[in-house]
């Protein structure tokens, strides 16, 4: 047996993918389950694979947004060689399982900078361009990750620590200070916290909070105005444009799975995958005519592989290539 990744087959890597992704859809049947204990027990070179893989599955899942997180995953993810891709079309009723692999290539974050045209030290701007993300640590040591395409304004004062969301999103860890609360202003709302984790994001109209840890408030930038909503770990608040406020409770992992450099669609509308994968690419999705099929997907693809994220769904029959260039890829949908 060798404990060498690079000396693992590239066949046993893509067979331990293979093998996660079923085990992880739910989709696996008792036949599947006796063909992948004989898959275990043919080899040790099998067997080390598909720990290594789960390892690093598991271990990506562990603490979403926390600042120490993704030196120990890359290095997981690289000593485990998981770079194999592997698709396989499942019906899950309406939709249809894509999966392209847990390839590991993180966007790199940056040494993002301070506007210098800012007032002063407590005033400063930070912004994303597509297929950017960066880490910040605040003055008061508290640590902001911002997504592609996002812009971040920071406004302190003796009062309170301010942020202003102008566009995209971004994830939160506070430092506790319950003197000096933490303020996320975002479309109109704010979002109030004194030491906690949480996702603001405005996307397509709807500005979004997503609680990892500890308790926010989200309410009307103006006490009272829109009402108010207490949020609690594992719940998300979607205020529309209409304010329509909506409470759910959701998978934080895969809500925050950015943070980490993945994309992860479990029965998202294809809508919502084209535009979250338009955030890392320069090169855009477009569809034929501007309308997205309405369909719904799961899987986990690598921000930024928009090809790996093309030809999944051509292999699915969901839309198939056109044309190509430079800027853009143009789709149609298939029937």
């Amino acid at each position: 047996m060798t404990d060498d990744p690079e000396k693992l087959s590239a066949a046993a890597r893509a067979q331990a993918v293979h093998w996660l992704n079923l085990r992880l859809s739910g989709d696996m049947t008792l036949d599947d389950e006796d063909e992948f204990r004989a898959w275990i027990d043919l080899s040790d070179d099998h067997r080390q694979a598909y720990r290594r893989v789960d390892r690093a599955w598991n271990l990506s899942r562990a603490v979403a947004g926390d600042p120490r997180l993704p030196t120990v995953q890359e290095q997981s993810m690289a000593k485990a060689g998981i770079f194999a891709r592997y698709r396989r079309g499942l019906s899950i009723a309406a939709s249809l399982l894509l999966v392209v692999g847990l390839g590991w290539t993180a966007l790199p974050y940056l040494d993002l900078q301070p506007d210098h045209h800012a007032v002063d030290t407590q005033q400063q701007a930070f912004r994303t361009g597509t297929g950017q993300r960066t880490r910040i640590t605040l003055p008061d040591g508290s640590v902001v990750t911002l997504d592609a395409e996002t812009e971040l304004r920071l406004r302190n004062s003796a009062a309170e620590r301010r942020l202003d969301l102008i566009q995209g999103r971004a994830f939160f860890r506070v430092a506790h200070n319950p003197n000096r609360p933490f303020v996320v202003y975002a479309d109109g709302k704010k979002v109030r916290a004194i030491g906690t984790a949480f996702e603001v994001s405005l996307d397509r109209g709807n500005m979004v909070v997503t609680l990892t840890e500890g308790k926010v408030r989200v309410e009307g930038a103006n006490a009272g105005s829109d009402g108010g909503a207490d949020l609690v770990p594992g719940r998300q608040l979607v205020v529309g444009s209409d304010l329509d406020w909506t409470l759910r409770r959701v998978d934080v992992s895969k809500e925050t799975s950015w943070t980490q450099g993945r994309l992860i669609f479990m029965h998202d509308p294809l809508s919502k995958a084209v535009a979250d994968v338009n955030r890392y690419s320069t090169r855009k999705l477009v569809f034929e005519g501007g309308a997205v099929p309405d369909r719904q997907i799961v899987g986990v693809f690598e921000a930024g592989d928009v090809e790996g994220f093309v030809k999944a769904i051509e292999l699915q029959g969901i839309a198939h290539r056109t044309t190509s260039t430079s800027d853009e890829i143009l789709l149609v949908g298939d029937e």
